[in-house]
């Protein structure tokens, strides 16, 4: 057997060159103009899963690292979004082996956001030594660090960056009171006082704890600006949880013995009885929820968005059913407080276009209709509703369904193949069955709405590429658009994998090849080719005819991206070349070796590409592979 192995940042498709960059961009701008793209285009990325190179990996993400922002500024430039949407930025707490965002704390932020390398600088008094940060980098020592983020080096109490942490900490106390970041540090501590001051059983330095949520605020700052200075907004989620330190610091805020939304998450119910009473604890503790989103974002995410309109409290023990007589419709009322308090932070100016409420859900929980109508609620009508196509049917799921069919107007809605909580589109592409939604295979009940909507055949979407690029165009026509990185970049993992036991559960990452992994995504077929999406709806809409030398400028960069890089062909050929030289050596030889060719002499794997020539006696093995 003779194996060639070949560099493992080989790309199949190949990128834009700098020649080329401007005038995709205004092929971009311009055709989501024509498609009626216009509004938000909202890429969802935990930062935690931003890529790190080697040599400053602690287990976890920045976007203030140079590695951070660059990613954004590599799928920025391919995929033109305005919005970068992070999951809840609350501390962790570890179940087991799972630690998952929207158990996080709903007023402290945790300690995946402070980015310790910064505290090494002047601008922070240099409270740490580079040798002190490389500790933490050291301490990471996981064999699948480039796949999964490690939450006990970052996140955890006694972690390895806590414990330096703490150096830093001690050198803060010693500062001179004047000096400028102290003075943020009172400051920021006067202004907090009603979250701040309660015990947290994981954190029993309390000072600390305050000097951690001083600094993880102004690094969450300072990745915000280097995203508001690209003309990029930065999303945060909401979660619908508190945990126990905060039910226990305000036990007169919740409704004792009772659960809120899905009675299996076993989320403790704010008090909806007195939550519209400005003087209940309620009222006080949700508004500095919301506040404190607001300060820090500058679009929130409200996860089980729906439960703030027909909240739901269920006596702990119940069944898992929600029942009608455990909901109490609001209405208008609390919705209308989020607005108000959130322009108490933002100004009177602030669109409220900003706020997007998670509806989807299922119709026992939720209903966005009026009973017996088709007519949305009043609380939804001028708000900002997220679904996925996920559940895409001929009436249900697709943009053409809520623009067209319910008459929704178009900035009222956000769109995209799914999010963290979904199952990836790949695996729909697929026909996998989703084990979190009973084993139902999503993709029948959307072909021939896809076919109907792209003009498509049937028989071309059961291609599993073809799929997916479908799926992705079809969200090309809303004016608000989200999509998950996970399905960017082609991939068929679940990041969520419904699993509160899998060490791997939440903990997906972007390794730092990403530019070879989105290059040969979309040679394959799965990753988001944008102008290969435009180019499905303007054919589809006709607009191929209207404009056909825009047309010409998508056709030319949907093939760009699709093409392979001259190293990859070269070193096509030069296999190819040797396994010729090589047969023919076997022929002449007196031996009788029979050589197996296994696509093209290219077998694609993690660890690189590989030409392979075997005989008849080897075996070709492949290897397959919580929220609410």
């Amino acid at each position: 057997m003779q194996i060639s192995k070949v560099s493992s940042n080989l790309a199949f498709g190949r990128s834009l060159r700098e020649n080329e960059i401007d005038e995709y961009t205004k092929t971009l701008k311009e055709a989501k103009q024509i498609t009626g793209q216009t509004g938000k285009s909202a890429f969802i990325i935990p930062l935690t899963s931003l890529p790190v190179s080697e040599a400053n990996d602690t287990g976890i993400g920045h976007l203030t690292s140079k590695e951070g922002i660059n990613f954004i500024d590599y799928m920025h430039t391919y995929l033109g979004f305005n919005i970068v949407k992070d999951l809840p930025s609350g501390q962790i707490n570890k179940y087991k082996d799972f630690f998952c965002s929207y158990e996080a704390s709903a007023l402290a932020l945790g300690d995946q956001n402070i980015d310790p390398s910064l505290l090494t600088q002047d601008k922070y008094n240099n409270l740490l030594t580079k040798d002190e940060y490389q500790e933490i980098v050291k301490a990471n020592t996981k064999s699948d660090k480039k796949d999964f983020i490690n939450c006990e080096n970052t996140m955890e109490s006694g972690s390895t960056q806590d414990k330096i942490l703490k150096k830093a900490h001690e050198r803060f106390k010693n500062l001179d009171e004047n000096a400028p970041l102290k003075q943020k540090y009172n400051k920021f501590i006067k202004d907090n006082e009603f979250w701040l001051n309660f015990p947290r059983e994981k954190e029993p330095d309390q000072e600390f704890f305050k000097f951690k949520q001083f600094i993880a605020e102004e690094h969450l700052a300072e990745g915000k600006k280097l995203l508001n200075d690209r003309g990029i907004k930065l999303c945060g989620d909401c979660p619908i949880n508190f945990t126990t330190d905060e039910v226990n610091a305000f036990p007169k805020a919740f409704k004792k013995g009772y659960n809120t939304g899905l009675p299996s998450w076993g989320i403790p119910t704010l008090d909806y009885d007195t939550i519209l009473d400005e003087s209940s604890d309620a009222y006080k503790l949700f508004k500095t929820k919301v506040q404190l989103m607001a300060r820090r974002y500058d679009v929130i995410r409200f996860d089980v968005g729906w439960n703030y309109i027909t909240p739901v409290m269920t006596p702990q023990g119940e069944t898992d059913k929600v029942f009608e007589h455990n909901k109490k419709p609001l209405e208008n009322r609390l919705v209308d407080n989020i607005d108000k308090w959130v322009k108490e932070v933002k100004g009177e100016d602030f669109d409220l276009k900003n706020l997007i409420y998670e509806t989807e859900a299922g119709s026992e929980e939720f209903s966005p209709f009026k009973p017996y109508s088709n007519e949305l609620i009043e609380p939804l009508k001028n708000r900002v509703k997220s679904y996925s196509t996920v559940y895409m049917n001929n009436n249900w799921g697709s943009n053409d369904a809520f623009s067209n069919q319910f008459k929704w107007d178009r900035d009222t809605f956000s769109i995209g193949p799914g999010n963290h909580d979904h199952q990836p589109l790949k695996q729909i592409a697929k026909g996998i069955p989703d084990y979190a939604a009973n084993n139902q295979n999503h993709k029948p009940d959307s072909i021939e709405a896809l076919s109907r909507i792209l003009k498509i055949s049937p028989k071309d979407l059961d291609d599993p590429a073809t799929y997916s690029k479908a799926k992705f165009a079809e969200i090309m026509s809303a004016k608000n658009i989200h999509y998950f990185f996970m399905d960017v970049l082609g991939k068929e993992e679940r990041y969520n994998e419904h699993n509160p036991t899998s060490k791997t559960n939440f903990r997906r990452r972007v390794s730092t090849d990403y530019k070879t992994v989105y290059q040969n995504s979309l040679h394959e077929g799965f990753g988001f080719n944008i102008m290969d999406a435009l180019e499905k709806v303007f054919k589809a809409k006709g607009y191929d005819k209207s404009n056909p030398d825009l047309y010409s400028k998508i056709v030319k960069f949907r093939d760009i991206l699709v093409e392979k890089e001259p190293e990859a062909i070269k070193t096509t050929n030069n296999i190819n070349n040797n396994v010729s030289s090589i047969t023919k050596s076997e022929k002449n030889s007196s031996k009788s070796s029979k050589i197996l060719w296994f696509g093209a002499a290219l077998t694609a794997v993690a660890g690189g590409i590989y030409g392979i020539v075997k005989t008849s006696d080897n075996k070709n093995k492949k290897q397959q592979k919580i929220s609410k």
